[in-house]
């Protein structure tokens, strides 16, 4: 006998489709209800209403920690649609989403706002544990209660959580590295630009940036590798002060930005006619996207936001309602979006 998760699977749709389709509800093209169907009467599925009714009674309480969403042109605008686009999935389940948006350079909002979750209750909790340390200390209360949670964007060594998916930050940021050794010659100087406004631990940024050096360091390469912190980003005059300052050092040819501020520094660079720098930044946006169509970004190293939101989301669904175990680490593959390839995307 096969089960709604067996249906889905043969008719290549959701969960929640199936679910739909079973209870004569609408939302489902004609094409797909009559898939289902055709494949409902060959396996001779039938409903577990005993296990049904037990489901459905049960509410279930899922909590988000993850930075604030101002726009679409912001990173975390995709691993919300997929965090929206997995609930839809598990509809016929109660469950309530719960978010807990902080400024994600704000290490006191982290805190204030993670706080706040832990004053309530749930059944588990989906979250970027960006703040290594604020984030460590706790960790500590959702373990004493028996809470699990899943990690995105962002891993924590040590932590009991039940699965983390996103990146390899460090690989990612070695593998930038390479592709700048490509762009540069080993005469030329490279400049990090870190967008942020406290001078705390952003565990993903530093990972790629330590993957960066990393690359260079094992070569023996004389490239020298500078630093800058741009603390205000909606502030033009201090990004153009402090960018100017930098690259008064005409020997600086790459740029680093291991976020997706990339656009932040790349449109000083397009305003100012910089055409000799090389720029490799991370994800993708609509701002970011237009800048590497006209070239002033040369490489977005992509890590599937989207997927992120929706497969961590699906992942804390599996485990509080079907008690399905998932790796420890679901690494993603390292995407890498020039010119030529974003429109295809």
């Amino acid at each position: 006998m096969k089960t709604i998760k067996d249906i889905a699977a043969l008719a290549k749709v959701s969960i929640g489709t199936v679910d739909r389709v079973i209870h004569n509800r609408s939302g489902v093209s004609k094409k797909t209800k009559e898939r289902i169907e055709k494949i409902i009467q060959e396996h001779g599925f039938q409903i577990n209403k005993t296990a049904r009714i037990l489901a459905l009674n049960k509410k279930y309480n899922i909590a988000v920690l993850m930075p604030t969403v101002e726009s679409s042109s912001d990173f975390w605008y995709l691993p919300k649609k997929g965090i929206e686009k997995a609930s839809e999935e598990f509809e016929m389940h109660r469950i309530s989403v719960n978010y807990f948006h902080f400024d994600p350079l704000n290490l006191n909002s982290f805190k204030d706002v993670f706080d706040k979750l832990l004053e309530n209750s749930f059944n588990a909790v989906l979250l970027a544990p960006i703040f290594l340390n604020e984030a460590k200390e706790r960790l500590i209360y959702l373990d004493q209660r028996k809470i699990p949670y899943v990690f995105i964007n962002a891993e924590l060594e040590g932590a009991n959580n039940i699965s983390y998916i996103g990146q390899h930050s460090f690989d990612s940021g070695a593998l930038a590295a390479k592709l700048m050794s490509l762009l540069i010659n080993t005469e030329d100087d490279i400049l990090i630009v870190k967008v942020r406004r406290d001078n705390v631990h952003h565990s993903t940024i530093e990972d790629r940036i330590s993957g960066f050096k990393s690359y260079f360091n094992t070569r023996k390469t004389p490239i020298q590798i500078h630093e800058v912190i741009l603390p205000k980003i909606k502030d033009q005059e201090t990004i153009n002060t402090l960018l100017h300052k930098k690259l008064t050092n005409h020997q600086i040819k790459g740029l680093f930005i291991p976020s997706s501020k990339v656009s932040v520094v790349a449109n000083y660079v397009e305003e100012h006619k910089l055409k000799h720098l090389k720029l490799i930044g991370y994800d993708l946006n609509e701002e970011n996207v237009h800048l590497i169509k006209n070239e002033t970004i040369d490489f977005l190293i992509d890590q599937d936001a989207f997927f992120q939101g929706y497969e961590g989301t699906k992942t804390l669904f599996n485990f509080i309602i079907n008690n399905v175990v998932p790796p420890k680490n679901r690494y993603l593959p390292i995407k890498l979006l020039t010119k030529e390839n974003v429109k295809y995307l």
